[in-house]
C-alpha cells in the first residue's frame, strides 16, 4: 500500500512541477515563491523517503511495476488539470500498464 501511495504521491508531483514552470523565472526568488514548483519538489521529497521504506521491506520485483501506476495517474492528471486531450494511443498505453501490474500482481509472495 506505501507503494501505490507513492504513485499518487509522485504524480501530484510531477503535475505540481509542470504547473510550476508554466510561470519559471531564473531568478532566486521567483523561484521560492513559486508555490507550485517548490510544492511539487517537497511532495517529491517525501515520496522518496516513503519510496525508501517501501523498498526495504517489499519484494522488489513486485514493487517496482506497482511504481509504473505513476504514468497512468500522470496521464489521467494531465487529462483533468492541464489542456491535453486524451488519445487512442494514450488510452491504450494506460491500459497495458494497468493490465501488467495486474497480471504481475497475481504472482507475488504467497
Amino acid at each position: 500500500m506505501l507503494v501505490f501511495a507513492c504513485t499518487v504521491l509522485g504524480a501530484a508531483a510531477q503535475i505540481l512541477m509542470k504547473i510550476g514552470m508554466g510561470h519559471f523565472e531564473p531568478r532566486v526568488l521567483a523561484i521560492v515563491t513559486n508555490v507550485p514548483l517548490v510544492l511539487g519538489y517537497v511532495l517529491y521529497g517525501v515520496n522518496t523517503l516513503m519510496m525508501v521504506l517501501a523498498l526495504r521491506e517489499g519484494e522488489l520485483s513486485m514493487l517496482y511495476p506497482i511504481i509504473a501506476l505513476t504514468y497512468v495517474w500522470v496521464t489521467l492528471l494531465s487529462y483533468a488539470l492541464l489542456p491535453e486531450k486524451p488519445n487512442l494511443y494514450k488510452n491504450v498505453g494506460i491500459a497495458t500498464i494497468v493490465i501488467g501490474v495486474a497480471v504481475l500482481g497475481r504472482g507475488g509472495r504467497k
